[in-house]
């Protein structure tokens, strides 16, 4: 195991690695990875619950030496909650620590000045993400059990003020006319963007664009969040979401993003379609969608997910597979989606899907390799790494969500569920 994660660290050119307290990539995955093996396999339940405890114990010892300062999902305050959440739900003596560390995310978001995500000239490329940003952290303080306690005052005056940010900064231009949600060229993760999109885009990934922000408010508003133009919102942000597909050979698709011109305006012809997967992609917009159409009552609207994520299907079935099993871009991330799409609605299309979805993940699946799974980070670098959301943590969830009748809160993570 320690061969495998040095090789890893070695042969990655993703700075984003296994490690430390991280939800997404470190041992807080892992420790609620083993939550979930205890309710699947309830014949092993005292193992998998005692590999739990212990890996969360870990987790509460590193952060006396090194407390988490930022709030995000993937390696922040937002993740370390939302996992230890999930332990509460069925053990009540971790209620009383879950609401120390909610209350600690909310005074992180306190801090934070009004507005903050946003310049008056578009935004960070992570600023109101899924894995580090604003709707991450929303996915879980609209659904914390906390913010139903009565001391959980300042819990839902984070959520709230989330919220009114996210509602406000979808309904603002800046002031050359550009929406306040694109990402500006001196906010590239990489120079290659520039290339693509050099005034500037409006990312439409789920994983760091405006799909995020819709799925978190749809969670919002479905979890009984009343902020003022909430509903509004997120009808408008689902309306652009779907206005900029285009069809192809097998349906609706989506592209990475939608470039701007030198004036500010938007282009929506003549885009590539963006890879199929949770993090960008028709996968992780249906996902997105179905949120939107469940919180907005709007069948029509669900119609359009489901219709979207079929097209996925057939793009699968006409293809020789994803190389890669993990749930950012892979085939657990599908495997997931598809569970939900099955569960919420009524397409026996996508229902019978599943086995072949399921299929093909397992195929990736090798006992021999030190993880079962490898991730293909890129053509010819295969990693193993225990992770969520790029390893085997996350392949072995995505297996329980659609091979056990355990409800896969989990999800929420993602923005899924």
């Amino acid at each position: 195991m320690r061969e495998s994660l040095e090789s890893c660290a070695r042969n990655s050119a993703n700075e984003f690695l296994w490690g430390g307290v991280s939800l997404l990539a470190g041992e807080t995955g892992t420790a609620l990875t083993f939550r979930y093996a205890a309710r699947a396999m309830p014949h092993e339940a005292d193992h998998w619950n005692d590999l739990a405890q212990q890996r969360l114990a870990a987790v509460v010892r590193a952060t006396h030496d090194e407390p988490v300062d930022e709030p995000g999902m993937a390696g922040g305050t937002a993740g370390l909650a939302l996992a230890l959440a999930d332990f509460a739900a069925d053990d009540p003596r971790y209620t009383p620590a879950l609401t120390a560390l909610d209350t600690q995310l909310a005074a992180q978001m306190a801090e934070l000045p009004p507005g903050h995500t946003t310049s008056g000239d578009g935004v960070a490329f992570d600023a109101y993400d899924a894995v580090s940003g604003l709707s991450g952290i929303l996915g879980h303080l609209a659904t914390t059990p906390t913010a139903r306690l009565p001391e959980g005052a300042a819990v839902r005056a984070a959520a709230e003020q989330l919220t009114a940010e996210l509602v406000a900064l979808s309904g603002t231009r800046t002031a050359e006319g550009r929406p306040a949600w694109y990402v500006p060229p001196r906010h590239y993760p990489l120079d290659s963007y520039r290339e693509e999109f050099p005034y500037g885009y409006v990312n439409l990934g789920l994983a760091h664009g405006i799909p995020a922000v819709l799925s978190a408010l749809a969670i919002a508003l479905r979890a009984g969040d009343r902020t003022p133009r909430l509903v509004e919102t997120v009808r408008r942000i689902a309306d652009y979401v779907v206005g900029v597909s285009f069809d192809d050979e097998w349906g609706r698709n989506w592209p990475t993003g939608v470039p701007l011109d030198a004036s500010g305006a938007q282009r929506t012809t003549g885009l590539t379609r963006a890879r199929a997967a949770w993090c960008y992609g028709a996968p992780g917009i249906a996902a997105a969608l179905l949120n939107a159409a469940e919180a907005l009552d709007d069948p029509e609207l669900q119609d359009v997910a489901v219709d979207a994520y079929e097209a996925v299907l057939r793009r699968f079935e006409a293809s020789d597979g994803f190389p890669s099993p993990t749930l950012c871009h892979g085939a657990a991330g599908l495997v997931v989606i598809g569970a939900e799409f099955a569960r919420r609605t009524d397409s026996p299309r996508l229902r019978s899907s599943l086995a072949g979805l399921t299929d093909h993940l397992l195929d990736h699946c090798d006992p021999e390799l030190p993880l079962v799974v490898r991730e293909l980070e890129s053509p010819g670098v295969q990693l193993d790494s225990p992770g969520i959301l790029g390893g085997a943590d996350g392949v072995a969830l995505a297996l329980w969500a659609v091979a056990s009748p355990v409800e896969p809160r989990w999800a929420r993570a993602l923005l899924i569920a």
